[in-house]
């Protein structure tokens, strides 16, 4: 059984800075207080739930589509998934997802197994909207348009604990003009039980 992600490469000296996820809701607000260095639309790519295949693809206006580069199965207590996908619009690579994952329940593993759902599919039969929770973010570079990643996981108690790292291309939405020996990584203080 794999226990944690790999480590983010490439981010030896940059300023780590710790930070507080802090997500405010209420009968009149949701809110989660993303760091300012990121965009408008990194931010709104950062704090996606469950949804964010859906709002790449509505943002570029074509179907996605899954490479699947990895998915290893072991079993303990519970059937776990180490894996791994690369994500595309059209045949524009867009970002890398790598995850692990816990099943705890017959449906979702037959999702899994003989349907070959991918998360997004998974949280959409289920109808039951993950818990999230923001871990870590960074950026490989000292501006908009680098390269940018976030750590969090999405969780069904009694069904499914889902550990998931997201690398995101230069360029995504702004062109980067920045130095790219420079980094930064916002990490929260309470990463508990987190890979």
């Amino acid at each position: 059984m794999v226990e944690s992600l790999p480590a983010v490469e490439g981010i030896e000296n940059y300023k780590r800075i710790p930070f507080e996820f802090t997500e405010e809701l209420s009968s009149k607000n949701v809110f989660l207080r993303l760091p300012n260095e990121f965009s408008p639309m990194e931010r709104m790519i950062l704090q996606a739930n469950g949804n964010l295949q859906r709002l790449l693809s509505a943002y570029y206006n074509v179907p996605s589509h899954v490479e699947i580069i990895k998915n290893i199965k072991s079993e303990g207590i519970n059937v776990y998934y180490e894996r791994e996908i690369k994500m595309y619009f059209e045949n524009e690579f867009v970002y890398n997802a790598q995850s692990i994952l816990t099943v705890k329940d017959d449906t979702v593993l037959e999702l899994i197994e003989k349907h070959k759902y991918g998360l997004g599919q998974i949280f959409g039969h289920t109808h039951t909207a993950p818990q999230f929770t923001l871990h870590a973010v960074g950026r490989h570079g000292d501006s908009k348009g680098a390269s940018f990643w976030r750590d969090y996981s999405l969780t069904i108690p009694d069904v499914l604990d889902c550990f998931i790292r997201e690398s995101f291309i230069e360029n995504l939405f702004d062109e980067f003009k920045g130095n790219r020996n420079i980094g930064f990584v916002w990490f929260a203080d309470n990463k508990k039980n987190f890979p």
